[in-house]
């Protein structure tokens, strides 16, 4: 059944990246379009936009999620003479006036074509990561990425997922995998970057299913899921977003995990009321990895009838029945149907920025605590 849906998801993204990539491109070319009427000898950059692999017309800014990256760039003279203009430059935005800013200012050179390339943020934000590049390729290295298990639903549970990381200690890293290149003819104006998630973001859902009705109260006391590898070294391999329609792309390893590091586990937001409305309390960034035997999903809830007595209960789902791997750049979402009877599970795959394509299946070994408290 599994393989069955993720074959039906494959046609799905295919069919939407036919109908909706005319559109992005649009929006995209509008935004540069935009941002090239501001003609000045000084070289600078616009807000780059954030892409998923399925594109849609709905465009994220970078400086909705972070208010730096780091730039290099590379100027060819007229006589062919290769110059590097930017070394790991620091690039903020300022909200108030709306634009990226750096310093010292670089100017354009007539008669001199450009190559630009960009991560975000700026690696200042993290000091246990070093970034670098390869001249010649432009291809982007992190080295030393380590998670903590950030949840942006930790203190607060939302009907949605956010994608925004910017306030918590987990850092969501983004590349222009392919970088800007600006011939001859075209410089003057900013630079507009196009940046793409290069972890993967994993939620999970919680409502109540139909059979608790209206008799009582239901309480979520945690989901704990782990444990997964903190630490990885990325080298990038590849000049697009990795898609799971080609073979190719899934053969590549961008990321080595570093298996000595100490794992860590995800916990949810706690002693939540839950009704038949989904509630997002976990959402949070994994490293890419395989899914073990060993990495489980623990849910603790209780049932609190009108009759007074508590019931506590406790169900422990291996969680590569869900997921066999967690891949980069990927949306992954648990669903999890609570009552007093069976949980149901959805779990879904899909890109970042996209709803995940679902496959259910039912449990029903949840173990009665019987707890009064």
């Amino acid at each position: 059944m599994l393989k069955q849906a993720r074959h039906t998801m494959i046609w799905l993204a295919t069919a939407m990246m036919l109908m909706t990539g005319c559109q992005y491109d649009g929006v995209v070319a509008d935004i540069q379009t935009e941002d090239a009427g501001s003609d000045t000898l000084a070289i600078s950059f616009g807000d780059g936009v954030i892409d998923a692999l399925l594109r849609t017309k709905a465009v994220t800014l970078l400086s909705d999620h972070t208010y730096t990256m780091g730039v290099w760039g590379w100027q060819t003279s007229k006589s062919g003479k290769v110059g590097r203009l930017f070394l790991n430059q620091e690039v903020t935005f300022n909200p108030e006036l709306g634009r990226w800013t750096y310093s010292p200012q670089k100017y354009w050179d007539a008669g001199s074509s450009y190559r630009f390339y960009a991560y975000a943020p700026h690696s200042t934000k993290a000091g246990n990561v070093t970034v670098s590049i390869d001249q010649e390729t432009g291809f982007i290295s992190l080295a030393g990425v380590t998670l903590k298990g950030s949840n942006t639903m930790d203190t607060l549970a939302q009907p949605k997922p956010t994608g925004k990381f910017g306030s918590e200690d987990d850092i969501d890293w983004l590349i222009d995998r392919a970088g800007k290149i600006i011939p001859k003819e075209q410089i003057h104006g900013r630079v507009t970057f196009n940046l793409q998630h290069i972890l993967a973001k994993f939620n999970v859902m919680v409502n109540t299913n139909k059979s608790f009705g209206s008799t009582g109260m239901l309480t979520l006391d945690s989901i704990v899921i782990g444990q997964f590898h903190r630490k990885a070294d990325f080298t990038q391999q590849l000049n697009h977003t990795p898609s799971i329609l080609e073979e190719a792309d899934q053969a590549v390893t961008e990321w080595v995990i570093d298996t000595q590091s100490e794992p860590y586990s995800i916990c949810s937001t706690k002693n939540l009321t839950v009704t038949e409305d989904d509630l997002c309390v976990i959402e949070s960034l994994l490293v890419p990895q395989e899914i073990t035997d060993s990495q489980t999903v623990q849910i603790c809830y209780s049932i609190h009838p009108e009759s007074g007595q508590t019931n506590r209960f406790v169900f422990t789902l291996n969680l590569n029945e869900a997921f066999g791997s967690i891949e980069c750049s990927n949306n992954y979402t648990l669903h999890i149907n609570l009552g007093p009877d069976i949980i149901t599970f959805d779990a879904g795959t899909d890109v970042w920025n996209n709803e995940p394509a679902s496959y259910e299946w039912i449990v029903t070994d949840s173990e009665n605590l019987n707890l009064d408290y």
